[in-house]
């Protein structure tokens, strides 16, 4: 569960400093790593004039509106993640294909960013302009590494709304700092579930968790929908469930691979914003719209849409496949070493064709 302790400041009624406690997610990656201090990091941080608070939800550690001239509204998140969170190109060219924006190379990166030295370390800050649902938009993003984990920060709205936050961002980004220590007060709120890193969705039912007979319970990730039900799986007899996190809706380990299978509210940005997450992932480089079908294949299968991508050739193996429905997008993706996703990916790809509706 999310956690949340706000602590006033005296003499400021538009600023407040914010502690959060940031939830570990079970994942491949991490189960070799050191385990976490017993204290999880907390994050605090000044929120600038004129962000109104807004409940955080599902991934988010905190959620702002800004409201500029004509009622136009700009959306702030802060998300975290265990692990790295993907590479620099992959970060980049996923918040690029939101602003329907081609992915740029690894030679073009270094134009796309800048670092910012703060409190909390060292902040890679992106701003790009592209189109938006309701026309211009433009993202005011930053991620923070540390050893096991990172946070992304991103503003989201029309350009000229969100170009004049560029100080206040900056600010923001700044003061927050990162220490050991739970928050006190829990707090959960009924905002939309999704990260900032991803789309906000229409409003509609919050799924719950299911736990389908014979398989890993799901995660506490709320799925927008508009039926109160989950797809459903069949996992080979070889594959040993594993306790799914705080992302995670089923999780299985499969001869030294593993498996992943996540669901989010809206498109994710879209496939090709996700196909050149994934190909990041592997260490591959991005491809453009024309390029994605070369890289992917689809099917249909028990009345569901699948893209798969076979990203097994790269240095850090991918094979993945996205499924929309009902107004979110459900993951299933492999990784881990070579040889054992080598030895896996026959099975993976049968499995995916179990997946099904209620």
């Amino acid at each position: 569960m999310l956690s949340l302790a706000a602590l006033g400041l005296d003499g400021c009624r538009d600023r407040n400093i914010t502690a959060y406690r940031i939830p570990k997610e079970a994942d491949a990656s991490e189960e070799a790593a050191a385990a976490e201090p017993a204290g999880p990091p907390a994050m605090r941080f000044m929120a600038p004039a004129g962000w109104q608070s807004e409940p955080a939800a599902g991934m988010r550690e905190a959620s702002f509106l800004i409201t500029g001239p004509g009622g136009a509204t700009a959306d702030v998140s802060v998300v975290s993640f265990p692990g790295t969170g993907g590479d620099d190109l992959a970060n980049i060219n996923r918040w690029r294909g939101q602003l329907k924006l081609p992915p740029v190379s690894a030679a073009e990166l270094p134009g796309q960013i800048h670092p910012l030295a703060a409190a909390a370390g060292e902040f890679v800050v992106a701003d790009m302009s592209g189109t938006g649902d309701k026309g211009e938009a433009r993202i005011l993003g930053a991620w923070l590494r540390r050893a096991d984990r990172v946070w992304f920060f991103k503003v989201l709205g029309p350009s000229e709304l969100v170009g004049g936050q560029k100080d206040a961002f900056t600010a923001f980004l700044k003061s927050v700092t990162i220490g050991a220590g739970p928050a006190t007060l829990a707090q959960v709120g009924p905002g939309p579930a999704n990260t900032n890193d991803l789309p906000r969705s229409p409003s509609g039912a919050v799924v719950p968790p299911v736990v389908l007979p014979g398989q890993v319970p799901m995660d506490s990730v709320p799925v927008q929908a508009s039926r109160g039900a989950s797809l459903q799986w069949t996992a080979p007899a070889d594959w040993q469930a594993k306790a799914a996190g705080a992302v995670r809706r089923g999780s299985y380990s499969v001869a030294g691979a593993d498996v992943a299978i996540t669901a989010f509210p809206g498109d994710v940005g879209g496939v090709l914003a996700n196909v050149n997450r994934w190909r990041g992932q592997a260490g591959l480089d991005p491809v453009d719209e024309a390029g994605l079908a070369r890289v992917t294949t689809s099917f249909d299968s028990n009345g569901l849409h699948f893209t798969v991508l076979d990203a097994s050739d790269g240095p850090r193996p991918v094979v993945a496949a996205s499924v929309p429905w009902e107004g979110g997008t459900w993951f299933f993706k492999l990784t881990g070493p070579s040889s054992a996703v080598a030895q896996a990916k026959p099975a993976f790809l049968t499995f995916l064709r179990t997946v099904r509706t209620p």
